[in-house]
């Protein structure tokens, strides 16, 4: 799958993007399953008539990350901490998507 890093001013990578062209809102939150210790708090609602921005929310060690997607139209999904600042746990949600 292909990634896109997004990084801060140190060049480390905080968040990344991944194309939905292939992958649904619930196929993310099935790879975000995957991850070893992750507490999944929201995923996508099936029969959701208004396509919300931000999709899923989960923690990993602690930490809260969200998937979201601009506009709700957008062609690439948004994953990352919140607050988006770089943490130790980016490296592996980024795996997880790497292995898909």
């Amino acid at each position: 799958m292909k990634i896109f890093d997004l990084v801060d001013a140190e060049g480390r990578v905080f968040a990344f993007e991944v194309p939905n062209g292939l992958l649904s809102r619930r196929g993310l939150a099935r790879v975000v399953g995957t991850i070893a210790g992750v507490r999944v708090r929201r995923t996508p609602r099936l029969f959701s008539w208004s396509r919300e921005e931000t999709f899923c929310e989960f923690e990993v060690d602690g930490q809260s990350f969200e998937a979201w997607e601009p506009f709700g139209d957008n062609s690439r999904y948004w994953i990352g901490p919140k607050p988006a600042q770089w943490c130790t746990q980016v490296a592996l949600v980024r795996a997880a998507f790497e292995q898909h």
